[in-house]
Parts: structure tokens; sequence; C-alpha cells
């Protein structure tokens, strides 16, 4: 763990002397395979657009130094921080990867329908509905119509801060 904790400070100060740093706060785990038997997701997971150049800084980063490692992102056990930007009223969201993926589509869209966001984030349609359903249920997302998500008009806008594994 401590590992983890250091390798992500030396990538954050990395990140500060080149400039290179994004609007996100990202802090990772990498753990070994061997000491850490978890389960990647079964399905292929897109990458929002909002993370990604973080995605890709701190996979390059990693390849660089530990050449010949593999990395396996589990996405599924990933945990973030949502801030509203939209009205006076700030709001926080702890959220799974696959709810942010979903809540940052409404950063572009205020209506999308159920094949819309499975194509856009790559979750399972099962999974998809289930977080939707507690989407809904928090009010940030109507759901009027069969298949059919509406953001909560005048509600949020979503920037996301990334903690990851």
């Amino acid at each position: 763990m401590s590992l983890s904790k250091d390798l992500t400070d030396q990538y954050k100060e990395r990140m500060s002397q080149s400039n290179d740093g994004h609007d996100i706060t990202f802090s990772i785990m990498v753990l070994g395979t061997n000491f850490w038997p978890l389960t990647p997701p079964s399905h292929e997971f897109l990458i929002p657009t909002d993370i990604l150049p973080t995605f890709n800084s701190f996979t390059n980063y990693y390849s660089v130094k530990h050449s010949g490692r593999k990395l396996t992102w589990l996405w599924n056990y990933s945990k973030n921080e949502l801030r509203t930007n939209y009205t006076k009223e700030k709001y926080v969201f702890m959220t799974s990867a696959y709810q942010m993926a979903v809540l940052v589509q409404y950063n572009k869209h205020d209506t999308m329908d159920l094949k819309e966001l499975i194509a856009a984030t790559g979750v399972p349609r099962e999974l998809l509905l289930q977080l939707l359903a507690i989407l809904v249920k928090a009010k940030v997302l109507i759901n009027d119509e069969d298949e059919q998500y509406d953001l909560n008009p005048g509600v949020f806008l979503f920037i996301s801060r990334y903690y990851g594994y």
C-alpha cells in the first residue's frame, strides 16, 4: 500500500512540475495480483473523455517507470467524487466509475436513452439499469418515458474528480 502511495505522489509531483496536470485530482492504488486477487470486470468499459487525459497520462507514466508490467484497471472497484458546477447550490456525489460515466454524459446532453448510455459507457444493460434506478431514485435523473433518462431540470452539471484503482 505504501508503494502505491509513493507512486501516486511521484506521479502528482511530475504532473505539477511539467504543468501537465489536468483539472482532476487523481489517486491510484497499484496492487500486485499475487497479493490482491481482485477480479476485473468481464465487459469493456468506455473511459469518459473527461478522465481520458489523466488515464492516458498515468498509463504512460507507469509503463515508462515499470517497463514490462501490465496495468489492469479495476473500474468495478473505483470510486469518484463528482462536483456540480451549474446552479448556485453546489453538490458533491460519491459515485462508482460506472455512475460517473453515466453522469458526465449529461454535461453535453439533457436527455439520453438507454441505448445511447450503453454505447457511451460500455456498461452492460442489466448493470446500467441498476445504476440508472439509483440515480432516478435520488432524483438526479428523471425517467418519465420508457428507456429515456432526462437530467432533472436546472439541477446539475458534473465535473469529475477521479479516484481510481
